[in-house]
């Protein structure tokens, strides 16, 4: 449950918070290194940012006292001051459109008690920054799921609410007897101690339960984002048909209208975005009537630049030469394959452990369609130079199951959890379409187009691919590879994939 405050704590926290009361709120008066902190927070702790700030302040971690007391000192300026800017906001960024001067303006924003469902709702924007509670170091409370108004005013309350508890019940019934099962499997290590041992099962016990989260699952988010970019977010919020994303919209306006009012004048409801997906969605579904979709690899490169190796080079070199691209091109062309393949190997070739892949690799594009898990995507939707185009949540793809699941005698309780939400899903879809995916465990798969430059292409393999990720995505990292290793292989040699199988990561 969400804390409440004494008044001596709102006290307190009233300098640096909108609102102590609500969900949704804002942090000013903090320097930028106090509020990275405590995003990083939302990452490792069950508590709230307000309960963490709370206790920072009480254990006199921070020292506020000398900035309060210097923002206070002189008010009649600092209101002054205040007016001048949104004086000037008003003449250049309204009146004049220089929506980029917004860029300058930052908000730091706490999102806490949202699903999951409407976190890649608000996690879908690709210039601002996100620190989710994790799947693998916090263990989820079995009463904290979203609690859909339209399904709750409906006859389909009781299944909703029924199917959501079954998960969550499931999911925490099964915590310990895998813990247990993952001691026994793997003996803690001579140079391990106690309390590290103790967190990294715990951690794989997370890694594999989470399949069973139902997308009703709370969560908290800590969001920096510029006031040009909120301004979007929030009218792509008011303008979905999900009312959990429209209640999430209109509490970023309202709690960021106390840190940037002006440069969110115009974050309302949209009409273009609200009405063209929903004759898109009937077209599709007239389109497609009676199609069954067919079996298709996990992972498939469906787009890739035919002349890769060519067209790299002529990037590399056009940036170092004065001749125009058509010119550069032609030149390429005339070279012997080891001449271009030298090219490429002077760029890549004195990559340091930590180094990224020049900008050169931007100019190759590459697209994948691939069948993944929720929990999957919600990893891999953090890669947000990425152009994705995801596609409804369902269940008529099926599910993953982690192999520890047969392994440690749990696949009946597994299966019954799938079953079951399976079965309120249908019953709900045919009346809530939108609002029936909540049910759906993180295990159901769900479609994504995603096209990479190959500059991000080599990122995401090189990241998820680790040894310390989580086998869903690492899977997918390395599918990834092979595809490109496929069709170029000259430009798969540059990539550093870890192709190993070490099943869920150990801590």
């Amino acid at each position: 449950m969400r804390a409440s405050f004494s008044p001596e704590q709102a006290a307190l926290l009233g300098p640096y918070v909108t609102n102590v009361e609500r969900p949704i709120f804002a942090l000013h008066n903090l320097p930028e290194e106090v509020v990275a902190v405590l995003f990083a927070y939302y990452s490792r702790s069950r508590d709230s940012l307000r309960q963490n700030l709370l206790r920072l302040i009480q254990d006199r971690d921070l020292d506020l006292s000398e900035r309060l007391t210097w923002a206070g000192a002189d008010r009649d300026e600092l209101a002054l001051a205040r007016q001048k800017a949104k004086e000037f906001h008003e003449k250049w960024v309204v009146g004049y459109g220089h929506a980029s001067v917004a860029e300058h303006a930052v908000a730091h924003l706490a999102l806490e008690d949202v699903s999951i469902v409407a976190s890649k709702l608000v996690e879908d924007t690709r210039l601002a920054s996100f620190t989710e509670k994790s799947t693998r170091y916090v263990q989820f409370d079995r009463e904290k799921f979203y609690r859909e108004p339209r399904l709750m005013a409906s006859a389909q309350a009781g299944r909703y609410q029924e199917a959501c508890r079954f998960l969550l019940d499931a999911y925490t019934r099964l915590t310990e007897p895998v813990v247990a099962a993952i001691k026994k499997e793997l003996p803690r290590g001579e140079a391990q101690t106690e309390r590290g041992y103790e967190a990294a099962c715990r951690a794989q016990t997370c890694d594999i339960l989470r399949y069973i989260l139902p997308a009703a699952t709370l969560t908290n988010i800590g969001m920096t984002i510029n006031g040009r970019l909120l301004e979007h977010l929030i009218r792509k919020l008011l303008s979905h048909p999900l009312a959990e994303a429209g209640t999430i919209g209109a509490a970023l306006k309202q709690e960021a209208r106390q840190v940037i009012p002006t440069l969110l004048k115009y974050a309302e409801r949209n009409a273009y975005l609200a009405e063209t997906s929903v004759t898109i969605r009937d077209a599709a579904e007239r389109i497609f009537a009676g199609l069954t979709p067919e079996a298709a690899p996990s992972v498939s490169l469906v787009r890739w630049p035919e002349d890769a190796e060519e067209q790299l080079v002529a990037a590399i070199l056009y940036g170092a030469a004065r001749h125009p691209w058509r010119q550069v091109q032609s030149r390429v062309a005339t070279l012997l394959p080891e001449e271009k393949a030298g090219v490429i190997d002077e760029y890549l070739k004195r990559r340091g452990a930590h180094d990224q892949p020049l900008r050169a690799l931007e100019h190759l594009s590459y697209t994948f369609d691939i069948l993944l898990d929720f929990g999957a995507f919600r990893d891999i939707q953090r890669h947000r130079l990425v152009t994705q185009l995801p596609q409804e949540s369902t269940a008529v793809h099926g599910y993953s199951t982690p192999p520890e699941i047969a392994r440690y005698g749990l696949a009946a309780d597994y299966e019954a959890c799938m079953i079951r939400a399976r079965e309120a899903y249908e019953a709900l879809r045919a009346d809530f379409p939108d609002e029936a995916q909540y049910v759906l465990p993180l295990a159901y798969k769900k479609r994504v187009l995603f096209t990479w430059n190959l500059r991000e292409m080599f990122h995401f393999v090189e990241l998820r691919s680790a040894r310390q990720g989580h086998v869903s995505y690492r899977q997918i990292a390395q599918q990834v590879f092979r595809e490109l290793e496929r069709v170029q292989p000259l430009l798969a040699r540059y990539m550093r994939v870890d192709l190993a199988d070490y099943g869920l990561a150990r801590g």
